[in-house]
């Protein structure tokens, strides 16, 4: 999720919310030429490292579907278990929002050629260089389905290799457009499925601190994808770090820096479940682009809460695209993740 997904952090709520300021892990400074594709999709020693993806699926009688599915590899003692695996799915049609998750208390393979995990009927696995095997199942739903990247892997900030200020520093690289092959089964119905995905991995050795961050990840109907992240301190969430990076439809890239990146929200949603207040509702703007966006949430009850292993929830779901590009008007879909909301973020970390 990341930033999700460092950005989608996903994990840093592990960290972060169940072991809040307790020792950091050990700063590690990496060089950008150590970077290497297809060798890095595989598991790192690193303290924090996850592979995460988002979609939306459309079946054969028109039903739509989003979903994000997350792994979550930590070393660091004492503040989450091994290998933690998150999923949500939207079911648009019947207005219903699921979550649920999975441990893993095994080591994974180190010499792994990509993400490679199975516990209790979910998989997440790397098939071969930008082709992915992906099962979960949610309540009475259950997906079997296949990525496969459509154009080369992207690395942020020109590298791949991101400075987050006082949180550290992190690789991540994404898949910012992957067809999707498959099946869902509803009740014991299975209908084949289409659609797009997008697939995010990073991985470093962050300071174990308290941080919160707005991200999102759009694929936009002009062939071109968009991130952009705000990374910030939940104590008055003021960002401390932030990018964007932008791929043309040409698959080359442009990185945007955070003063380039304006992100409002013009709605607040509580959660019926936690009262957490999120925002909902998003005016995304690029304007040394020209590029002005509206992001619109498809089901505006998209929390992930009542972790057994994370106690702050967070918020994760599929938005709608309306906006223009140089005058032009543009749609698409993306995600937007929001971390930091959740007030037990704030509160001292747990005794030992």
């Amino acid at each position: 999720m990341k930033y999700l997904a460092l950005l989608i952090f996903s994990l840093l709520i592990l960290a972060a919310a169940c072991g809040g300021s307790a020792t950091p892990a050990p700063h590690i400074y990496y060089h950008a030429s150590e970077i290497s594709l297809p060798e890095d999709e595989g598991p790192h020693d690193s303290g924090i490292e996850w592979w995460y993806f988002n979609g939306l699926l459309t079946d054969d009688q028109g039903n739509e579907y989003s979903y994000h599915y997350v792994t979550f590899k930590s070393e660091s003692v004492g503040t989450a278990v091994p290998h933690l695996l998150q999923a949500s799915l939207g079911d648009h049609t019947a207005g219903k929002h699921l979550t649920g998750e999975g441990v893993l208390l095994g080591t994974l393979n180190s010499d792994a050629t990509s993400v490679d995990v199975s516990v209790n009927g979910w998989e997440m696995k790397g098939v071969s260089d930008g082709v992915y095997s992906l099962e979960f199942n949610l309540d009475e739903y259950f997906l079997d389905l296949k990525a496969t990247s459509t154009r080369p892997p992207v690395l942020h900030q020109d590298t791949g290799l991101v400075n987050l200020g006082p949180a550290g520093d992190t690789f991540y690289y994404s898949r910012t457009r992957l067809d999707m092959t498959g099946s869902i089964t509803v009740n014991g119905e299975q209908r084949p499925v289409t659609g797009l995905t997008w697939m995010d991995h990073q991985w470093g050795d962050v300071m174990g601190q308290r941080v919160g961050w707005d991200w999102a990840s759009l694929q936009l109907d002009d062939g071109s994808d968009l991130m952009a992240v705000l990374v910030w301190d939940p104590s008055d969430r003021t960002p401390f770090a932030g990018y964007g990076t932008l791929v043309s439809p040409d698959g080359s890239s442009l990185t945007l820096a955070q003063a380039d990146i304006s992100l409002t929200s013009h709605d607040i949603w509580t959660s019926p479940s936690t009262g957490i207040q999120y925002p909902s509702g998003w005016t995304l703007k690029v304007p040394s682009l020209d590029l002005s966006l509206e992001l619109e949430p498809v089901l505006v009850n998209a929390e992930f809460a009542n972790s057994k292993f994370t106690p702050a929830a967070y918020w994760e779901g599929e938005v709608r695209v309306t906006g223009t590009s140089r005058e032009h008007s543009i749609g698409g879909r993306g995600f937007v993740e929001l971390v930091g909301y959740d007030p037990k973020q704030l509160e001292p970390a747990p005794a030992p």
